[in-house]
């Protein structure tokens, strides 16, 4: 028995790998199943292998796409398939014969994968042309009872500009300096709400596109029994906001609690705390809610409605690169001239540039007569 026993072992392991391997073989992931596309017309085998490709990618994009929303452009879908050569379907074949139509036309049917990952390179290295969103912070602190200026750069603030990498920070001197020019130099003259909204209408006129509206409260819980020690425990209570939208993308309160002999360091520390729990928040929030962009407001001047028609105006903007989508604000009302409105991945004096590289796609000379991050005033001369 032994010996019948030692000559069946290997055979066994055998059946078990064997096994074993066609059980994985069997299991497949849905990404890598293939596309199928029927009906593909063209005018020659490239051409026809070209327009297969691109249908396998528009099939197969879809929920990469809804789920990297956050982060493309409204052009990258169409340069990614225009693009399909570049190694974004794989296992490519034609399935059947070429068929010719009546017309003239060659028709196939198709198959092919569509390689995820090329595609999620793709969509990092546009995230990488977009930048970093943009930062505002606002933050109140009240230490031990004892309220900050708000102008000040505090603590909670140092904390989130060093913790939030993940964001390009904005100077805030400059929109103090507007907020109390008209002589309201305390702060306190404004109520929370008027001071959110005040201060949202002056980023908006900038080139941020989050804002980080809050409060930190620092308090001693006392001394620890025992010991030198005494409890510091910091809460921070915040909002963020779209600044394109007004939208509120967040709000919630966070706290940490740190020991410490030394005051200074305890409540340095307890803050540091309340902002590490409050950036997982922050980010995973506005990683599933804010998409990148500006909303700007172009006035055209000098033009008549049916020139602005004729020369296809809507249709050049909407041509240029990073310009998600463009609609009219107002008809062809001569009294109110006619008001664009444009979602860009860009504040207004990009587009306004890019408005000048494409001048002759216009064919009529224009100039800006006002230009602001989110409102372009263009006058077009005959």
């Amino acid at each position: 028995m032994k010996f019948n026993i030692t000559i069946n072992i290997p055979f066994f392991l055998f059946l078990s790998f064997a096994f074993l391997i066609s059980c994985l073989s069997s299991i497949k992931d849905p990404k890598d199943e293939f596309v199928y596309v029927q009906n593909i017309r063209g005018q020659s085998e490239e051409e026809l292998e070209l327009n297969a490709k691109r249908k396998i990618l528009e099939n197969g994009l879809g929920e990469l796409i809804q789920g990297s929303s956050q982060v493309i452009s409204g052009k990258l879908k169409d340069s990614i398939v225009n693009s399909s050569v570049e190694g974004f379907v794989l296992e490519y074949s034609k399935i059947g014969i070429t068929r010719k139509l009546a017309t003239g036309l060659l028709e196939i049917d198709a198959k092919g994968k569509v390689n995820q990952k090329a595609v999620q390179d793709a969509l990092r290295e546009r995230y990488k042309d977009l930048g970093k969103p943009k930062f505002l912070v606002f933050i109140e602190e009240r230490i031990l009872g004892k309220q900050n200026i708000k102008e000040k750069v505090g603590i909670t603030e140092n904390e989130i500009v060093r913790i939030f990498s993940d964001f390009d920070f904005l100077e805030k001197k400059q929109f103090y300096r507007v907020l109390f020019k008209e002589g309201k130099k305390d702060p306190g003259a404004f109520s929370e709400q008027s001071f959110e909204d005040k201060i949202l209408s002056l980023a908006s006129e900038s080139e941020a596109q989050i804002l980080l509206v809050g409060q930190t409260e620092v308090t001693d819980l006392g001394r620890i029994e025992d010991t030198g020690l005494h409890s510091y425990q910091s809460v921070l209570r915040f909002k963020i906001f779209d600044v394109n939208t007004a939208r509120i993308i967040a709000a919630d309160n966070s706290s940490g609690v740190s020991p410490h002999i030394n005051p200074n360091t305890g409540i340095q520390n307890s803050i540091k705390r309340s902002v590490e729990k409050a950036y997982p928040k922050i980010r995973d929030q506005i990683s599933n809610k804010w998409k990148p962009g500006n909303l700007i407001r172009i006035k055209i001047e000098g033009l008549s409605y049916e020139d602005y028609l004729d020369k296809d105006v809507q249709g050049v903007i909407r041509t240029i690169q990073g310009v998600n989508r463009v609609s009219e604000a107002s008809g062809g009302d001569p009294n109110k001239g006619i008001v664009l409105e444009i979602e860009a991945l860009y504040n207004g004096g990009a587009l306004y540039q890019k408005l000048r590289e494409r001048k002759e796609d216009f064919g009529l000379e224009f100039s800006g007569k006002e230009v602001k991050p989110s409102y372009i005033h263009l006058f077009f001369k005959k």
